[in-house]
């Protein structure tokens, strides 16, 4: 296929990006990962019970015109290889087996890959029945299964509100809300927030559906540990200081047979960096695609939208979608009659959504929460004191700490170990997360098997599969 304008991603951004640059006349081909598009906030049941076909009725109304628009929807398959050549763009596809499913080129590219979740290990959290809070979410809508009947849902950021109301609406006894951050930062919030008033709204709804429920909201405290047979049965809660090391004596212990755990996201970078784009860096987070005020890149056809830029929800993601459909199809020749979004109205929300973002810093001290015994890297069993070791030995960077103990190296390819190894090793060696590196750059952006590499070229120039 070779449309004007290839967008991956379907979520809010990437969908609004291909509705307003199909708007225009450009031909635009939607590629996502999943069976259906709505991404996480718009997740539609797999099963089609109530047979309205491939864009489900969850989706908000703008959004079920997609297909009427001309925009072709490639669900199901997920690109894990992008390059330049010449003045197209070609991008490699594969099925969610992992098999080759061709390939598209495009003069234009937006880029809406969302975010993955960040997870800190602590002792425990390799247990089964431990999952992270969009899993159980996830769980929820495309299935319509409950991850546990007693759940505890921990972290650390404003995800945790409608995770827990949203168990707690479906049925399950959330036994607890266990939030890291400083309690005097959310009074601060809401007063922070004056100029995004939707935001305001839902997070005193979920806080009304736990109140309601009588689900205990604990504050400046951390889940240190899951304990069980097998499963997770107990989960131990304990007091964390400014710094979020464990406080003695504190220590709480809730029955759970489910533990739901998030910190907030992660920026999808393996594409962007395909492609040599660059990112910054925030304090204590790992970084964010960088792009102008037109959501344009240095590379001249490629945009980029919404949780990739930085993380800001579902309605910056829009906002910033239709920004980047609307400078794709100028691009391409076919610029939009009126303006798409306003300028101020972008500006709000993206001032909302840093501003929400900085209340819930992560504390160094996490690191307390766990002994040298504790699982870092899941796939290759890597632990702490494997960690612990390699920065001994000089390691600073966290490809160095890759190559010496195989945190990383296994299936996810450190989708999960990666954030927290970043860092984890910024904590040990008092260097800024950007100094430490990260292992966003792959040239398998996903899993495939080889027989899709070999068919399907060798990915982004100069790059073989065997340095993924």
């Amino acid at each position: 296929m070779r449309p004007d304008l290839v967008v991956v991603g379907g979520g809010p951004a990437g969908m609004a990006a291909a509705l307003t640059a199909a708007a225009t006349g450009v031909s635009v081909a939607l590629v996502d990962s999943g069976a259906r598009l709505g991404g996480q906030i718009y997740r539609q049941p797999l099963r089609d019970d109530g047979g309205h076909g491939p864009v489900g009725a969850g989706l908000p109304a703008r959004f079920r015109a997609l297909a009427s628009a001309g925009v072709d929807l490639l669900a199901a398959r997920a690109v894990w290889a992008v390059r330049r050549d010449g003045e197209e763009y070609e991008l490699s596809l594969a099925t969610p087996e992992g098999a080759g499913a061709g390939t598209l080129r495009a003069r234009a590219l937006v880029l809406a890959t969302g975010a993955s979740e960040l997870v800190l290990p602590f002792k425990g959290w390799d247990l089964p029945g431990v999952t992270t809070a969009g899993a159980a979410q996830a769980l929820w809508k495309a299935e319509g299964l409950l991850i546990g009947r007693r759940v505890v849902v921990a972290g650390s950021g404003p995800f945790l509100l409608p995770v827990a109301a949203g168990l707690v609406r479906a049925g399950a006894r959330v036994a607890a809300v266990v939030e890291a951050g400083d309690p005097r930062r959310h009074a601060r919030a809401l007063a922070a927030l004056t100029a995004a008033p939707h935001i305001v709204r839902e997070a005193l709804s979920y806080l009304g559906t736990l109140l309601a429920a009588r689900v205990p909201l604990l504050t400046g405290a951390a889940v240190t540990a899951a304990e069980g047979s097998g499963c997770v049965e107990h989960v131990v809660v304990s007091r964390i200081d400014e710094a979020w090391r464990a406080l003695p004596g504190t220590t709480r212990r809730f029955a759970a047979d489910a533990l739901c755990v998030s910190f907030g996201f992660v920026p999808r970078l393996e594409l962007a960096r395909q492609l040599d784009l660059p990112d910054s860096t925030m304090p204590g987070r790992p970084g964010a695609a960088v792009v102008n005020h037109a959501g344009a890149t240095r590379l001249g056809g490629v945009f980029v939208a919404g949780e990739l830029t930085g993380i800001g929800g579902a309605h910056l993601a829009e906002l910033e979608g239709r920004r980047a459909g609307a400078a794709a199809a100028a691009f391409l020749g076919r610029p939009a009659r009126r303006a798409v979004v306003r300028d101020a109205a972008l500006a709000r929300a993206l001032a909302a959504a840093r501003r929400l973002e900085s209340l819930y810093p992560i504390g160094d001290g996490w690191l307390s929460w766990s002994d040298d015994g504790t699982v870092l890297c899941r796939c290759e069993d890597v632990p702490l004191a494997e960690l612990h070791r390699a920065v001994a030995e000089g390691a600073a960077r966290v490809r160095e700490v890759r190559g010496m103990t195989r945190c990383g190296m296994g299936y996810c390819q450190g989708r999960t170990c990666g954030p927290a190894l970043q860092l984890a090793l910024a904590a040990l060696t008092g260097r800024r997360t950007d100094e430490v590196g990260d292992l966003h750059l792959r040239p398998v952006a996903s899993p495939v098997a080889l027989r899709a590499v070999a068919d399907g070229g060798v990915g982004p120039a100069g790059a073989t599969p065997t340095g993924s």
